[in-house]
């Protein structure tokens, strides 16, 4: 029941009743926790999830100690934790996550001794995890993704052996990664990202055998795939080692894996040929932003989504039909175009179907090829393409193109803001034949799905980095703050316009959207977050 209370009315020879558990889930209550519940000693369980409590969160809340659950995520707290939830040594649940909060954890927390599964993810929390955290080893979870957790990744973590999901993407951790992670074999999924110094061997992992779910993306793994056997990973279904510096070649014992279904190798350095087989559950494969080479093994025309972008494949066009059109233009060491150059500009309505004519007096293309977790598509003629790379985690219908018929503040041009591509990991547009020179590049955004209300849907975060020609040019870009520093009244449905002038010195311009495992994950479904973009454009104003 929601909203809903339940009661002990054993006391005093069942005269008196005592509240022990309070749900109020999904409500969008607005205001301050109320004082009132400090007089609640028998609560068990409270449960304020997903309204819109504001202010901080009250130190009275250490007198409940007969609490074993306490979930007040997705809110708009904020302040410190304070120490006084330290007093919670029955706490089997503590679920503070998708908060406005500042401040480090505190120590005092290290007492909740009993505590087996905590959530802390997109909580606004920074600094070191706390030494005294080495006495929770009845933790199970461990979710504390995007945040701003400073220094290393505690060696003490290693000794958490009921571990089974842990979640440090989005930080600002220091490598290497703890080498006692090794005993962690009782995980089932791990999701480590975005270690921002050292670098770290893969062979952590050879003993976790447990996983179903892998993914260190972005966490300066170095060495080669072979120092791990894969063959003993018979549960895993979805492996990512993208963003990394993994050297070497591609084993067939990877990809012969009974139970994978997605692999993401992209952006890493891997060298030689395909293997000549792959697994029988295989789907999704991205080998993008490689050195792979040779011809395309027999298996690359079967039913499955291959994102082989930026390598140096030989495609034979007729015997390679099946896989779409043009990747020929998308390889390191492509002809296309090179020398000879075809337009000064082009420009794009991300995830449209029809072409828009704009206020710019530019037509702007359709771009609503069903691209999928690893996928791109090159426009006939090619000038232009688009590559997409990730899959939405905890969700299955993750989508990657959004409409609204709603009409968006801020421009002239509301249509093109009425669909948007999305990614979960990377994407990249490309302009192909381009004259050399500086080019203007105009990036337009706007914001579907955190509308500005007093409601638990609103606390959401869209956060990512943005690249052109290689060098980033903004880094935790979030359309809504962008709105709002621009003097916007209204954050959601507002078209934001980003500019900024590129040179393109072979003929081609790279646009890439990237996320750095920032922002929140769930709000207000599994699956929202991640780049999104509504239109683009990129015009020659200096010629080389």
């Amino acid at each position: 029941m929601n909203p809903g209370i339940k009661c002990d009315c054993s006391d005093h020879n069942n005269t008196i009743c005592h509240i022990t558990e309070l749900k109020m889930n999904k409500l969008d209550v607005v205001g301050p926790i109320p004082e009132e519940l400090r007089n609640l000693s028998h609560l068990t369980t409270l449960n304020l999830q997903q309204n819109y409590l504001t202010g901080p969160l009250p130190s009275f809340l250490g007198e409940l100690t007969a609490l074993q659950q306490m979930s007040l995520s997705g809110n708009a707290l904020s302040g410190t934790i304070p120490k006084e939830l330290g007093n919670l040594v029955n706490l089997i649940i503590l679920s503070l996550g998708t908060n406005n909060l500042t401040g480090s954890l505190p120590s005092e927390l290290g007492n909740l001794v009993k505590l087996e599964h905590m959530y802390i993810d997109s909580a606004g929390l920074s600094g070191p995890i706390p030494s005294s955290f080495s006495k929770l080893t009845r933790l199970k979870t461990l979710c504390a993704s995007d945040n701003d957790f400073t220094g290393k990744i505690p060696d003490y973590i290693g000794s958490w052996s009921n571990l089974t999901d842990l979640r440090f993407q989005g930080n600002s951790f220091q490598g290497p990664l703890p080498s006692t992670l090794a005993n962690l074999v009782q995980l089932t999924s791990l999701r480590i990202g975005d270690i921002v110094t050292g670098s770290s061997s893969l062979a952590f992992i050879s003993n976790m055998t447990s996983l179903n779910l892998l993914i260190l993306r972005n966490c300066r793994i170095f060495g080669t795939l072979a120092l791990v056997n894969f063959s003993k990973f018979t549960g895993l279904t979805l492996l990512d080692l993208s963003f990394n510096n993994i050297i070497g070649e591609v084993p067939q014992a990877l990809l012969n894996m009974n139970s994978l279904t997605l692999l993401f190798l992209g952006n890493n350095s891997l060298t030689g040929g395909l293997p000549s087989s792959i697994g029988p559950s295989i789907k999704y494969l991205d080998f993008s932003y490689n050195y792979l080479s040779g011809n395309l093994p027999s298996w690359a025309s079967h039913n499955l989504q291959l994102n082989l972008v930026a390598n140096y494949f030989v495609i034979n066009k007729s015997k390679d039909s099946v896989l779409p059109a043009g990747l020929e233009c998308l390889q390191r060491n492509t002809s296309c175009f090179l020398g000879s150059p075809q337009s000064s500009s082009f420009t794009v309505d991300c995830g449209s179907s029809r072409s828009v004519f704009a206020s710019d007096n530019s037509m702007y293309q359709p771009d609503d090829a069903n691209l999928g977790v690893a996928s791109y598509y090159i426009s006939s003629p090619p000038r232009w393409g688009v590559s997409n790379v990730g899959r939405f985690m905890d969700t299955s219908n993750g989508s990657y193109i959004v409409n609204s018929s709603r009409r968006f503040q801020n421009t002239l041009d509301s249509k093109l803001f009425q669909t948007a591509r999305m990614s979960a990991s990377t994407l990249r547009y490309y302009g192909f034949g381009l004259e050399n020179g500086d080019y203007t590049v105009t990036l337009q955004f706007g914001e579907f799905d955190f509308e500005d209300l007093q409601t638990w849907k609103s606390v959401g975060r869209r956060v990512f980095d943005i690249y052109l020609q290689g060098e980033r040019k903004e880094q935790n870009f979030n359309i809504k703050k962008a709105a709002k520093e621009a003097g916007e009244a209204s954050t959601s449905y507002t078209a934001v316009k980003k500019q900024y002038t590129v040179p393109v010195t072979k003929n081609i311009l790279e646009i890439h959207l990237f996320w750095a495992g920032k922002g929140t994950c769930c709000i207000p479904n599994q699956g929202d977050y991640g780049p999104t973009i509504s239109a683009l454009s990129a015009t020659l104003s200096i010629l080389f």
